[in-house]
């Protein structure tokens, strides 16, 4: 499994900031102002994002590595009824020019134990040049796009307080590299893309083999002399682009380090997704789906050839999938502007990670239900109140609270 930071983009700052970067039914059903990203407009905005959480059960591998952290600290830190650290994080956007922007996101947790200090973390650094509404190109530490959850519309799009657990390992992390993204009308349909060049993941390989087989994210240094390339082409038939249907993918051809066996071990990462609403007055419903797979090249990961012992005696299937599927209703039409304003959320979601013997940091499928109240101040400040149930096989259930709110200005 990856080393996963828990990424937030703010969609609105994009959208309001630079014109066609993308336009979708990933957005909110409040119309973006036009006037908005016209030049001479808004100089800086700052988004935020704010999280709480609460949990039932001591022992749970994966959900915390949503903010960051990793399965060691939650296991030696948490017990029954424990609260998650408080998190904030703030994203500024300034523009730079008409055409030149910077996007910057930094991340603050409070410690998760006796003796621990809060972290903070550089999450993003990206410059933008704005060619036209079909050419933007960017450089710099970013996310890329990786369906509905990753990348420029995550946390707006994602209306629950938690992280998809299929998304959690399956996904690309964070890389340093280059890129162009863009949107073409098509006739009355829409087509959006991105393109990109890093450094991509890095094959993790230690003396114990406990970790052997992961990738992490995260370098600004890439590895070896290898690069990822990747993209995402999302299509929207409609006019009123309800309906976004999109596939990504990564190929990493090297992600060993530069002299040793590993280093032509690839990695290959295919996601496709689907975000379709529509209003039945005046109810308006939403569903979201997505699958990601993640495929590490089959290989023998010795160390050291001439001791067998410390690592298994054979390479794995090294492969990790996850997927979800949410449906939203809100009342849209209702003649009440708090009804209106409240959104019900329902996802389901399943993380599977490799099943071989030989893997010794594989587990049983993890399984996640996650119901979301959220209510929308305004169509870009939403707070939502989260409830997951997350079941395993051979470990207790854990149920986690979430209050999670976005905000920008």
């Amino acid at each position: 499994m990856k080393k996963y930071a828990f990424l937030t983009i703010s969609a609105g700052m994009l959208l309001l900031l630079i014109p066609g970067i993308k336009g979708s039914a990933q957005t909110d059903t409040t119309t973006v102002p036009p006037d908005k990203a016209k030049p001479g407009g808004e100089k800086f905005m700052l988004a935020g994002e704010f999280f709480t959480s609460w949990q039932n059960t001591k022992t749970f591998p994966y959900y915390s590595t949503a903010q960051g952290h990793t399965p060691s600290s939650i296991a030696n830190n948490f017990g029954a009824n424990s609260q998650y650290p408080t998190g904030l994080m703030l994203m500024p956007l300034v523009k730079l020019s008409d055409r030149l922007f910077l996007d910057v996101q930094i991340g603050v947790v409070a410690p998760i134990g006796p003796g621990s200090a809060a972290a903070v973390s550089f999450n993003e650094g990206i410059i933008y040049y704005h060619v036209g509404n079909a050419l933007n190109i960017f450089t710099g530490y970013f996310q890329p796009r990786s369906g509905l959850y990753e990348g420029i519309l995550d946390d707006f799009t994602n209306r629950y307080g938690s992280v998809p657990v299929g998304m959690v390992a399956a996904a690309t992390g964070t890389q340093a590299g280059v890129g162009i993204q863009g949107g073409i009308q098509l006739g009355v349909s829409k087509l959006n893309y991105q393109l990109y060049a890093s450094n991509g993941p890095t094959l993790t390989i230690d003396s114990t083999g406990a970790a052997n087989g992961q990738v992490s994210y995260g370098n600004f240094i890439s590895p070896n002399m290898n690069k990822a390339v990747g993209g995402e082409i999302g299509f929207l038939p409609f006019p009123n682009s309800s309906l976004e249907v999109g596939v990504s993918g990564q190929y990493m051809p090297g992600a060993g380090a530069l002299g040793t066996a590993q280093q032509n071990i690839s990695v290959s990462n295919i996601a496709a997704y689907i975000n379709y609403y529509h209003v039945f007055d005046p109810l308006m419903i939403r569903v979201q789906g997505q699958y990601e797979m993640d495929q590490i090249q089959k290989y023998n990961l010795y160390t050291n050839s001439a001791d067998t012992s410390i690592l298994p005696g054979s390479g794995f299937n090294n492969t990790t999938n996850g997927w979800f599927l949410g449906m939203t209703f809100r009342l849209s039409g209702a003649s009440s502007n708090f009804l209106s304003n409240l959104e019900l959320g329902i996802r389901e979601s399943q993380l599977t990670l490799p099943q071989d013997a030989n893997c010794l940091w594989g587990q049983k499928p993890l399984n996640q239900t996650s119901i979301a109240l959220t209510y929308w101040f305004t169509w870009k400040a939403p707070l939502s109140i989260g409830y997951d149930i997350y079941n395993q096989q051979g470990t207790p259930r854990m149920t986690a609270v979430t209050i999670r709110g976005m905000w920008f200005f």
